[in-house]
């Protein structure tokens, strides 16, 4: 536009034009114009080394050349520090935040037969698929979702098995709650959720189980004691199980065949689990935790109920507006007939005390080692005998990076009626959650920072038999040879 400018000032020949001004005009005119080219050239370089440094992924360290004009000095920046900052931007797009995880895993399930229990020969390849979308609606609630893999009538498992020819599988909605947290030491939550004192120890909980309802939080601190005690949490769950809409029980009902009486109303069943946890340290190196919870379970016949073919249409199909291919799993209670739909405990009120130890700081070859004892026992208060549950653990290291190692051994006890199987690890109790006692061995090696080499060893015995005498019947009973499961996996996060 200037050269059309000095042109036509030029053509007009302007009294009093100098025609070394005009000369100079022109000259500073190519100046800049040469000045802008190299500007482009300079953003042009400047985006194709970005394009670089996002897609450069094998080398340790990068070189970014940012130019003058942006005010910033050429840097080396590493892969990783590259990653983090390149999964921050996409984990937080307009204001949500994105991650997962994908699990390839062996499963290899074994037994020998005898006269007691049939073979077992089970080796198939599973994987499992976890999406976590959340997103703060302001400093005080926070959304929460989280969609998964995993069979419709199998709650304790988001593992999908590599079977079915090539019809596509199912994901489903896991999770999905609101958090409201007025301050820090207040949470009330209210969807489906992890249950309020899950720990992921296999012991009460299996850790693909998640619970709809409610709970809520109240965290405080201590002052100086002798335990070193700092913090204490309330805890308290509420969750809703079913809700079978029968005001007037007729005698065909399934519901029958659970201890429901005819001509009467059939109520929901539902879980109320209050709780404490106190956490502090003895002295600068160990910190020590303790819990204690207890939990009521109303009109528990209905899980039970839930798990046998005539039940499951009552209790689980008619409110998901879809038909199940067959009973939820993870039976392994006592119960009064053989697969029957009625406990042989009266009730469930489980008592369940947790200690746990941690050395804080154990360093082996310059890794950090984390060493931790975990002891958890219960006992059914609602039954009257073969009613108690105990683990031990030790654990010796943690996977967060590559090279990181992690070793774990447990060992269990669950005796037929010390809680509910349906809800309890199906890996810890392959074929039965209750009366059963397993070693079970783990060993992990991270192998990237976004990926580990799982290994799980569980060897199971059952503890009792069935005694039609006392109408106590279980589905896997004592005598059985040894159940070996073994899994091996790859876990990556994202």
């Amino acid at each position: 536009m200037l050269t059309a400018v000095l042109c036509a000032f030029s053509a007009f020949g302007a009294e009093g034009a100098d025609a070394d001004d005009i000369k100079s005009l022109r000259e500073q005119l190519a100046r800049q114009q040469a000045q802008i080219a190299e500007l482009q050239k300079t953003l042009e370089a400047q985006g194709r080394a970005l394009d670089r440094l996002a897609q450069q992924s094998s080398s340790n360290v990068v070189t970014a050349a940012v130019p003058a004009a942006t005010a910033l000095k050429a840097s080396s920046v590493s892969v990783d520090d590259l990653a983090k900052k390149t999964e921050a931007v996409s984990k937080n797009l307009g204001g949500f935040q994105f991650s997962g995880d994908f699990r390839y895993r062996l499963d290899v399930q074994a037994r020998s037969s005898n006269e007691v229990a049939a073979p077992l020969q089970n080796v198939r390849s599973r994987y499992r698929l976890r999406l976590n979308i959340d997103k703060d609606l302001d400093p005080r609630f926070r959304f929460h979702m989280q969609l998964s893999t995993g069979p419709y009538n199998n709650a304790i498992t988001n593992d999908q098995d590599m079977a079915g020819t090539v019809a596509k599988h199912p994901i489903s909605i896991a999770e999905a709650y609101v958090n409201f947290h007025p301050n820090a030491n207040v949470s009330l939550r209210g969807g489906r959720m992890e249950e309020v004192f899950a720990d992921n120890m296999r012991f009460l909980w299996d850790d693909d189980v998640r619970f709809n309802g409610f709970h809520q939080t109240l965290k405080g601190s201590f002052g100086s004691n002798p335990l070193g005690f700092k913090t204490v949490e309330l805890r308290v769950g509420e969750y809703i199980l079913s809700n079978p809409a029968v005001y007037v029980l007729p005698a065909n009902s399934p519901f029958v065949a659970a201890g429901y009486q005819v001509g009467q109303k059939v109520r929901d069943a539902n879980l109320f689990h209050p709780g404490v946890i106190l956490r502090g340290d003895l002295g600068s190196a160990w910190s020590h935790q303790i819990l204690g919870t207890f939990q009521i379970y109303r009109n528990p016949n209905q899980i039970q109920l839930a798990s046998t073919a005539a039940g499951f249409p009552v209790v689980v199909t008619k409110d998901l507006g879809f038909v199940l291919s067959g009973p939820i799993g993870g039976t392994g209670n006592g119960t009064t007939l053989p697969g029957g739909a009625t406990y042989f405990a009266p009730d469930f009120h489980i008592a369940h005390l947790g200690y746990r130890l941690e050395r804080k700081g154990v360093s082996i070859g310059g890794r950090e080692m984390p060493l931790w004892f975990d002891l958890q026992a219960a006992r059914n208060t609602g039954a009257s005998s073969l009613r108690d549950a105990l683990m031990a653990s030790v654990n010796l290291g943690a996977v967060r990076k590559a090279g990181d190692l992690r070793t774990l051994y447990q060992f269990a006890i669950k005796d037929a009626n010390s809680m509910i199987s349906q809800f309890t690890d199906d890996d810890l109790g392959t074929g039965s959650g209750v009366n059963i006692a397993v070693h079970a061995l783990r060993f992990d090696l991270g192998l990237t920072r976004f990926l580990q080499w799982q290994n799980l060893l569980f060897i199971q015995n059952q503890r009792r038999a069935s005694n039609p005498s006392e109408q106590f019947f279980v589905p896997l009973q004592r005598g059985a040879n040894s159940t070996f499961r073994y899994l091996g996996q790859l876990a990556f996060t994202f």
